[in-house]
């Protein structure tokens, strides 16, 4: 892009909130999801089971601490941006994993949470990457705002799926 100064770090900023907005959505949006009728007809073990549908919802966070370590042992060796692609990859599949999860597959739910487990864990490599990543591309000057601005917004993130649940329901 070839972006020096103010637009880098105007570019950075976005990037980087909006990944956490990723993270917050991420975190939030399976409240609402996982006890709608729909969901408990396609994964019937999650039915009335308060167990299983914890386990649904917490494998998620499991993949983010396996991100996260795995960003510890070779972050640097994988540099920021690359560690980023990778974990938006990472995520992108997982995604195609959760949704492809039907009728038509032979075991739905252990898909779904495969999915989630690997969702999980390109959040964490993002979570883990991007604030570090975007305090080396800052000023030292508003470097801890940034930081504290990407907080705020996973709790944005977590609103707006909370509202996208309530829409939807």
């Amino acid at each position: 892009m070839g972006l020096t100064g103010r637009p880098l770090s105007l570019a950075v900023s976005t990037v980087a909130t909006t990944g956490f907005l990723l993270f917050g959505y991420d975190q939030g949006v399976m409240s609402g999801i996982i006890t709608a009728p729909a969901f408990n007809d396609l994964f019937t073990a999650t039915k009335g089971n308060s167990t299983m549908q914890g386990f649904v919802t917490a494998i998620y966070e499991i993949g983010c601490l396996c991100g996260a370590i795995f960003i510890l042992a070779f972050g640097d060796f994988l540099g920021r941006r690359r560690a980023m692609i990778m974990g938006g990859s990472i995520m992108i599949l997982g995604v195609i994993v959760q949704v492809t999860a039907d009728e038509r597959t032979a075991t739905p739910l252990a898909q779904f949470i495969i999915g989630r487990t690997i969702t999980g864990v390109g959040n964490g490599i993002n979570t883990s990457t991007i604030p570090i990543y975007q305090a080396e591309c800052s000023k030292t000057s508003n470097r801890g705002l940034l930081i504290c601005i990407e907080g705020g917004v996973i709790a944005f993130g977590t609103l707006i799926a909370y509202w996208v649940d309530y829409g939807a329901s």
